[in-house]
């Protein structure tokens, strides 16, 4: 598979889904393939889900020339490793970029899955035209990605825009990272999930008008989510805040609701500018942002 080809393959490893694209060109997706991550089962049946994934690729015939790979938790893109994931078991160090090097024999890049979505609905989406775009991806945990002034921001360790792990909360309930009160212990998939008893958000969404004890389960997510979003608001100042992940769908009706206390509630300045809508390319963000780093970082 070391031939030259004008096709990139993006992977998005979560906490429970591995979703992945060949990208021809910018926008032209050949395949687009998802299967279960294995994320819970430590490091290494993760590499055999990639191996999987990729697997799926080559029986189709398609060729690549680069893989770009979207990672939750921390990641030090420059050697492509990642250093942790508070919702992955047993990751540490773990050598992402070299294992899968080694396993395909072309240049890989790997970054934090959120930035790769921000990356992608910047380029070619939702953010496409605006400067200072913030997104947020609400899936098993909550990711975050930044882009201010025009370039994709990393901070000084590659850490920058862990946006889940915002206090909201300062005594609130305990997070694996080992802080307390984060954003994503009160408005990702899990938990709403832990708070309904193990139903899933899709239902607790749907069923909130007719089950009074969802309505109150959706009632605290909206006011957590928008403590969190004014804040987010006032210390990045965007154009735009953008809602991707499997929550997002459930959330859409609330949105006007979301924004309108935004805008009412941060600096008047920022609120007069800020949008707040969904990623235009909804849970294929990650995967398609993955495949334009590595396009961008290795061609």
């Amino acid at each position: 598979m070391g031939t030259k080809s004008s096709v990139t393959l993006g992977l998005d490893i979560g906490g429970t889904k591995l979703k992945g694209i060949a990208l021809k060109g910018r926008t032209q997706i050949l395949k687009e393939i998802s299967i279960p991550s294995r994320a819970n089962e430590g490091p290494n049946e993760v590499r055999s889900a990639i191996k999987d994934a990729i697997k799926l690729f080559q029986e189709a015939e398609i060729p690549f020339s680069s893989i770009g790979i979207g990672c939750a938790g921390s990641v030090d893109h420059h050697r492509g490793v990642v250093r942790n994931s508070p919702n992955f078991a047993d990751w540490k160090n773990i050598p992402l970029k070299d294992w899968v090097e080694l396993d395909f024999n072309v240049p890989v890049s790997v970054e934090n899955d959120a930035k790769c979505a921000v990356f992608a609905e910047w380029k070619v989406g939702a953010g496409e035209g605006h400067k200072n775009v913030v997104l947020l991806t609400l899936g098993t945990g909550i990711g975050g990605g930044l882009i201010l002034d025009g370039r994709l921001f990393r901070g000084a360790t590659g850490t920058a825009g862990e946006l889940g792990h915002f206090s909201i909360h300062t005594e609130g309930l305990p997070c694996p990272c080992g802080n307390r009160g984060c954003f994503e212990r009160y408005c990702s998939a899990t938990a709403v999930k832990n708070q309904a008893n193990g139903i899933s958000p899709k239902d607790v969404f749907s069923k909130a008008g007719i089950v009074p004890e969802y309505k109150k389960i959706i009632d605290e997510f909206i006011y957590n989510f928008q403590i969190a979003l004014v804040g987010i608001a006032n210390v990045f100042d965007p154009e735009i805040i953008l809602l991707g992940g499997a929550v997002t769908d459930g959330l859409s009706i609330y949105l006007e609701e979301i924004s309108h206390h935004v805008k009412t509630h941060a600096f008047p300045a920022v609120g007069e500018k800020v949008t707040i809508k969904t990623t235009q390319f909804k849970n294929l963000s990650g995967s398609l942002g993955a495949a334009h780093l590595a396009l961008e970082l290795l061609q």
